[in-house]
């Protein structure tokens, strides 16, 4: 019975005790990337070019399922950096703040920060507007960006209106903002490696977010005819309304078409585009990584790399984010612990970012709060085929505003299926049901690393048991994970004075 306990125990305590010595605490490295989603070859993607993520994936848990709780920044952002469901902070929009309505809530750093650790932002953690930061998770002020820092080099974004949507300028890395962040963020870790106290050093890269502006010769990595649009450019079939996003991310700049309508060759700039972000941010990644092993840091450091959200490329006519289907709500998750067992082996099991928080918080030894709403990835960590949730949560208010939503769509993705329903709110009627079954067609579809959906077919004779039954587990997965009245307002909107980066 004892040798059977120890067996038991034993990939946990490897993963930890291996490598933190009672005296000595983890640092951490968490790196966000505004808008990536799973575009990058430890995915599965063959097209992108993303060889420093990849390599750390190598070393690194990558966790094939996790799901953003809100398909945009803001409400993301702040699930994962609270532990805590949109419904529960009431931010269903970028400029709703966590904080008008639950002040006292301690946050992912600043649990740290209580805990003796040097807590620092830098680049775009909880949001990109400096009117919605966190001063109290910080040990110094955040800095969002510094002087010079502007999306566009040749002077073509900013300003009245959101400028041009695209630009490829020769210059070198450290021409546009991510280059400069990556720079300072090596500075910042060269001053913590000497400071006398463990850190939680968070750095949030800006692109692939609108504008796709990247140095060239992160365009030039590519063939542009390799981003052909391979689709039929029609909706999915048989969903409201509700089930596409009416705000026009895209069609806000000054070159794009309101409606989002492109044509092919616009079309394939623009995924050219996103590619050449991709690969231009990877490789500040890069550089930030192997500053942590030059440093001598990287044998007492967590690394965390997670995007927000994901995004959509014109496929299904549709761009950007905002919605409940799969390539909006699925997002690259990988996390890397001194000693960890089989790296480079990934986690199946489905995920959500709100698991981030009481992860973290069990590999660092720190008290998590009681209220979280995620759960610790460290069984996964331990064991890359431990089960993971028997599902995720997702969902998005309709109209995208940051006053009371009028309609909310709950997301549930099991292993095979999603199940998504729009209720009116606050008074929950139903409005529509969405089926999608990834395991055959004719709902979805599988192309390269992404599933495509195709078709709802919630009202399908054939799919009724199925979808009853996941309807009774969403009603379960709300009653048990939700905790605020839907009467609940949210934060009053704010008059906006400066554009997002």
């Amino acid at each position: 019975m004892k040798r059977l306990i120890l067996l038991l125990i034993l990939p946990s305590f490897v993963i930890f005790a291996s490598s933190f010595a009672a005296e000595q605490r983890p640092n951490v490295l968490f790196i966000a990337v505004d808008d990536l989603r799973t575009s990058l070859g430890c995915y599965g993607d063959t097209l992108v070019k993303s060889p420093n993520i990849d390599r750390f994936a190598a070393s690194a848990r990558c966790f094939d399922h996790a799901y953003t709780q809100q398909a945009v920044c803001g409400p993301s952002r702040t699930s994962l950096l609270t532990g805590r469901l949109p419904d529960n902070t009431r931010v269903w929009h970028n400029r709703n703040l966590f904080r008008d309505t639950q002040p006292d809530i301690v946050t992912l750093p600043q649990l740290f920060k209580n805990h003796g650790y040097r807590t620092v932002s830098l680049g775009k953690i909880f949001s990109g507007d400096e009117r919605e930061l966190d001063p109290a998770s910080w040990s110094e002020p955040e800095i969002l960006k510094q002087k010079g820092w502007k999306n566009s080099v040749l002077g073509d974004s900013g300003g009245e209106g959101k400028g041009a949507a695209w630009e490829a300028a020769d210059v070198p890395d450290e021409g546009c903002p991510d280059g400069k962040l990556a720079r300072l963020a090596i500075e910042k870790l060269t001053g913590l490696q000497s400071g006398g106290k463990p850190f939680f050093l968070a750095v949030g890269f800006f692109k692939p977010h609108l504008p796709f502006n990247a140095p060239k010769p992160y365009w030039d990595l590519y063939d542009p005819a390799t981003f052909e649009l391979k689709d039929d450019s029609q909706r999915v079939k048989g969903i409201s309304e509700h089930a596409h996003h009416s705000h026009r991310e895209l069609g806000g700049y000054r070159d794009m078409p309101k409606d989002e309508h492109l044509d092919a060759a616009t079309t394939r700039t623009l995924r050219h585009g996103y590619h050449a972000c991709v690969s231009y941010t990877d490789a500040q990644i890069g550089k930030l990584l192997a500053a942590l092993d030059q440093l001598g840091l990287a044998q007492n450091t967590i690394v965390v790399l997670w995007g927000d959200h994901g995004w959509s490329l014109g496929e299904k006519d549709r761009w950007c984010k905002g919605t409940n289907f799969e390539r909006d709500t699925r997002v690259p998750l990988l996390i890397r612990t001194p000693g960890l067992l089989a790296p480079g082996a990934a986690a199946s099991g489905l995920v959500e970012l709100v698991d981030v928080f009481p992860t973290l918080a069990e590999l660092a030894s720190l008290p998590a709060p009681q209220e979280l709403d995620g759960r610790s990835l460290v069984p996964m960590l331990a064991n890359p085929q431990a089960p993971g949730r028997e599902s995720a949560l997702s969902q998005f208010t309709r109209p995208f505003s940051a006053s009371t939503p009028e309609f909310m769509g709950y997301s549930l993705r099991t292993a095979t299926h999603r199940y998504t329903r729009w209720i009116t709110w606050p008074a929950r009627q139903l409005v529509a049901e969405e089926l999608y079954d990834y395991t055959t067609g004719p709902s979805t579809r599988h192309e390269g690393a992404f599933w495509i959906e195709e078709e709802n077919i919630a009202a399908h004779s054939t799919q009724s048991d199925t979808r009853q039954a996941l309807s009774q587990k969403l009603d379960h997965m709300l009653a048990e994970r939700t905790k605020v009245k839907p009467e609940a307002q949210p934060a009053p909107k704010k008059k906006r004075k400066k554009k997002q980066p």
